[in-house]
């Protein structure tokens, strides 16, 4: 082709055909930058379909991950709840028509820990590599940036509640309770005077004040992540809402 430009050319600059030759000039020189609109176009647009692929792949990740955590969540938020539950049972009850089972199964719910822990590989990967800047629907794109903050918020009550109990709650019934480890994991039948010396030993240290000044407490605690976890939920829920939304557009 510009082989055939050069010989048309060379024709009209022999004819002496200036007018033609000007002409030709100017059509070829519009030839030449339509071409190269065209490529520029086509470039274009070749990106943009690549910087589309790639966001959905983000999309897609970061709902997979998300829809995992908040069934993790849940989880956690499930132990909370029964140990508000069991606490609320522990200072209202009379202790004495309770069975020894009921009792060892509050008292471990009361002292057992249980945090939310996220998977946040594909969260981090998209923040800290910058790839978050590939969502292109600016809501989505804040309440991913944001969300760590409400995690951290969370998790800062569960954290709090935690250490409240290993700090205070398992020294204490170290040193005031006379554990039977057979009773206590259950793994070998118990006469019935080793069963009523647990329980009275197990009543003795529920009904101290000092234990039941440490539930309160415990409670006092959980009210954070009672207030926090219900936000949390929330937001987790309304950015998969939002992926799965932004996914759609694509898909269709």
């Amino acid at each position: 082709m510009i082989n055939l430009f050069n010989k048309i050319r060379k024709q009209l600059l022999i004819e002496d055909k200036m007018g033609r030759y000007l002409k030709y000039a100017i059509g070829e020189i519009i030839l030449v930058m339509v071409g190269i609109l065209l490529a520029l176009q086509v470039n274009t647009w070749n990106n943009n379909r690549e910087l589309k692929r790639e966001e959905l792949k983000v999309l897609n990740s970061l709902k997979q991950e998300f829809i995992v955590n908040l069934k993790k969540f849940d989880k956690a938020y499930e132990f909370h709840l029964n140990r508000k539950k069991a606490i609320e049972t522990m200072a209202n009850v009379n202790h004495w028509e309770l069975s020894l089972d009921s009792l060892r199964s509050l008292n471990r719910t009361i002292n057992n820990n249980y945090t939310f822990d996220p998977f946040q590989g594909i969260y981090n990967s998209v923040i800290n590599s910058g790839k978050i800047e590939l969502v292109s629907n600016d809501s989505l794109k804040l309440k991913i940036a944001r969300f760590q903050d409400l995690i951290n918020d969370y998790k800062e009550e569960e954290t709090n509640t935690m250490g409240f109990v290993q700090q205070n709650v398992y020294p204490f019934q170290l040193d005031n309770y006379k554990l039977n480890f057979n009773l206590f994991f259950n793994v070998k039948q118990s006469s019935k005077e080793e069963q009523m010396e647990f329980k009275n030993n197990l009543i003795q240290l529920i009904e101290s004040d000092k234990y039941k000044n440490m539930i309160v407490y415990i409670y006092n605690y959980m009210a954070g992540i009672f207030e926090e976890g219900p936000v949390l939920r929330d937001e987790m829920q309304s950015i998969i809402n939002l992926l799965e939304s932004e996914i759609k557009t694509y898909e269709n």
